[in-house]
């Protein structure tokens, strides 16, 4: 199973979203390995009067007390701060050596190298911040008083940050998916015009976007041109070819009248073979020029009068379903696209029946036959020009197969399809779809 391939406009919003998406993490990273920047910090007089047994100052802090004898030790992340004992030992009025602070060793700072030596000279007892220490203070039983203190995550931050995050990203997504649209807008119109059915007669793309799609575009436009030439030159070289042909074969009829009975007939039969193929090829080659005004025509009526006529002609070909059915359209290459399907029909399967039906705003016509029908590893090759699914070509079978590309040219020409397949009971089903425009 091939992995699917995702368009460029998927490729670039998923590279622009990818590189926020690294950016942000990389600066969440550094934003949640600390703590809050703006979370209130204790200030040493507010830790001297928590270890005299004052409130707990506001900031998220979460504090613990508890006797220890002898006092805890520092834990592999802290470190004994004797400078800041000796601020809080003078603002409680007692030795520094009754008092002890162990603190989380800061993070490495610019500048700083040394995580130990905090905090820098110039901060002043009433200005040292505590953001998680462990304060010691000895009683006169000898024990001592253990404080711990630690200010806890600050949720509203978080939240805070991450919805910041958040919007930084999609406000900058948005601009990225309009300018990849932008970009790949035109990349899909040059899509879209080469895969029309008929490319040659679409409109030149408009030459907008960055300088390599209109070049791009620039080279499709030229591209589409020379093909329209070559079809236009092609064209007009077969059908000079085919219109010079009859002339020689009506000469040789008139001279095949002087042989005799036998030999005259099969030879007369050739030639009207020959006439048969150049009037399809001439059909054939005539319907890639400009197609007639589409006017307003009921399609049953073209049924139904096609059918009476072949049946007139002694062919077995009877209508089993009518409704009647609007469409806008050239009748006289939709009364041929059908009469080819049924002649087909009745060339190998010896009768047809038609059948019309409307089902969501499209109109079907169904042309069914009994015949052997046709290898499913063929069916999508029976519109091919000259291609011929009983490839004898014998008289009796007669055509060189264009019938069925004639059939599905003027189909597509009136936005409609045409479709094949070999049915259960036997036979083959040919079916023209055109859009409605009213139902009656």
């Amino acid at each position: 199973m091939t992995p699917p391939n995702p368009s460029i406009l998927t490729r670039i919003v998923a590279l622009v979203a990818a590189t926020l998406m690294l950016a942000l993490g990389a600066m969440m990273l550094v934003a949640f390995r600390g703590p809050p920047p703006h979370a209130r910090p204790m200030m040493l007089g507010e830790a001297a009067a928590l270890m005299q047994g004052g409130a707990v100052p506001t900031g998220s802090w979460t504090v613990t007390r508890y006797r220890s004898d002898p006092p805890p030790l520092a834990e592999p992340d802290q470190i004994e701060d004797r400078g800041m004992a000796a601020q809080i030992a003078a603002l409680l009025g007692v030795r520094p050596a009754d008092v002890r602070v162990l603190r989380e060793q800061p993070p490495m700072r610019m500048g700083n190298p040394d995580r130990k030596a905090w905090p820098p000279p110039g901060f002043g007892p009433d200005r040292m911040m505590l953001h998680g220490s462990v304060l010691l203070a000895r009683h006169g039983d000898g024990g001592w008083q253990v404080v711990q203190a630690r200010q806890g995550a600050n949720l509203r931050w978080y939240a805070i940050t991450l919805s910041l995050m958040a919007g930084i990203f999609v406000l900058l997504l948005l601009p990225a998916y309009w300018v990849a649209r932008r970009i790949t807008q035109p990349i899909r119109r040059l899509a879209e015009g080469a895969a029309t059915e008929r490319p040659e007669r679409a409109d030149p793309l408009p030459l907008t976007g960055p300088p390599e799609v209109r070049a791009v575009g620039a080279a499709y436009n030229h591209m589409r041109a020379r093909i329209a030439d070559y079809l236009n030159e092609r064209t007009a070289m077969l059908v000079a070819i085919a219109h010079d042909l009859r002339t020689p074969m009506t000469r040789l009829s008139f001279r095949l009248e002087a042989l005799p009975d036998g030999p005259r007939a099969k030879a007369q039969a050739d030639v009207e073979e020959m006439r048969a193929m150049v009037t399809d090829l001439l059909d054939f080659m005539r319907g890639q020029g400009d197609a007639a005004a589409h006017v307003r025509i009921d399609l049953s009526a073209i049924v139904e009068t096609l059918a009476d006529d072949l049946a007139d002609m002694g062919q077995d070909v009877t209508v089993t379903r009518s409704t009647r059915a609007v469409i806008r359209g050239d009748a006289i290459a939709l009364r041929r696209c059908v009469a080819n399907l049924v002649e087909n029909a009745v060339r190998y399967g010896g009768s047809a029946r038609i059948a019309l039906a409307i089902t969501g705003g499209r109109v079907s016509v169904a042309v069914e036959d009994d015949g052997p029908g046709v290898p499913d590893e063929t069916i999508d090759r029976l519109c091919e020009p000259f291609y011929r699914g009983e490839a004898s070509r014998n008289r009796e079978t007669g055509g060189v197969g264009l019938g069925l590309a004639i059939a599905r040219r003027i189909a597509d020409d009136h936005g409609g399809r045409l479709d094949f397949a070999n049915r259960v009971e036997g036979g083959l089903r040919a079916s023209v779809t055109l859009p409605l425009e009213r139902q009656g």
